[in-house]
């Protein structure tokens, strides 16, 4: 079943969709349970994620893992399940096609009280890289790179944690520095509100961040990363996983880890 009329509409208006209650209790635990086990892997992210901005910066880091499709079982389990879910896939289709595939992912990001933000990025700027535009062409949208965020932990009012400038991905002129900083303008930028087990899909041209972590509990999301069939969004990351990890995926799950164009 495709989405309807009404999600259409919101998702072309906004750029981003908030779902509600995609995962039980049950698939949160067993997610947070597997990050524990695990939680020695958790480093650092290699880039400065809040550049120079003055609003966005402290010294506690966000923390970042990858390699989760690739755990021993039962500790894998619970993000291969995600990698096709029935309440994601509407969108997907009909915004990537049906031949969508993994771009980058999973990974899971974790930020402690007072950690620092990611910069807002994206726009409908024109640019060469088709995998971070938008389009709608005769009757459809058409977008490039697709982040779907399963949220692992609660985010309300105040915390932090994921921003989107509501239709961003349509803003003809490049986004200015001191708004990317978030350091002007802070009142067009949308915190979103969501509980463990809601997702948010949004188009990579949608303007987004992250606003520092102001909870006392752990913020955690898993960030899965999707493209069209044959394209591909700076390093490809399926190949990270050797044949054995794909040799052991149910035959819809192999579909969207092929390569590229294959």
């Amino acid at each position: 079943m495709g989405l309807t009329d009404e999600e259409k509409y919101f998702f072309d208006l906004l750029g981003f969709a908030i779902l509600r209650d995609v995962l039980p209790a049950e698939q949160v635990a067993r997610c947070n349970e597997a990050i524990d086990e695990h939680a020695h892997l958790l480093a650092p992210h290699e880039r400065r994620l809040e550049g120079d901005s003055r609003t966005l910066t402290s010294p506690v880091r966000q923390h970042w893992m990858s390699g989760l499709l690739g755990w021993e079982r039962p500790w894998c389990e619970p993000f291969r399940d995600l990698l096709v879910h029935p309440r994601i896939d509407p969108y997907l289709k009909e915004l990537q096609g049906d031949g969508y595939r993994i771009n980058q992912g999973p990974e899971i990001v974790t930020m402690e009280k007072g950690c620092a933000g990611h910069y807002l990025h994206g726009g409908g700027v024109e640019r060469p890289d088709f995998t971070q535009t938008y389009r709608y062409n005769h009757g459809r949208m058409y977008c490039g790179m697709t982040v779907v965020e399963f949220m692992l932990a609660d985010e309300g009012p105040g915390d932090g944690g994921v921003a989107i400038v509501p239709g961003g991905h349509k803003s003809n002129y490049p986004i200015p520095q001191s708004f990317s900083y978030y350091e002007e303008h802070q009142e067009l930028v949308q915190e979103i509100h969501v509980k463990a087990g809601d997702a948010v899909i949004f188009t990579e041209a949608c303007t987004h961040g992250t606003l520092p972590w102001n909870a006392s509990h752990q913020r955690r999301t898993l960030i899965y990363r999707y493209t069209p069939g044959s394209i591909a969004f700076g390093k490809d990351g399926v190949g990270a996983y050797p044949q054995a990890v794909i040799d052991d995926l149910t035959e819809t799950q192999r579909a969207v880890m092929r390569p590229a164009g294959s």
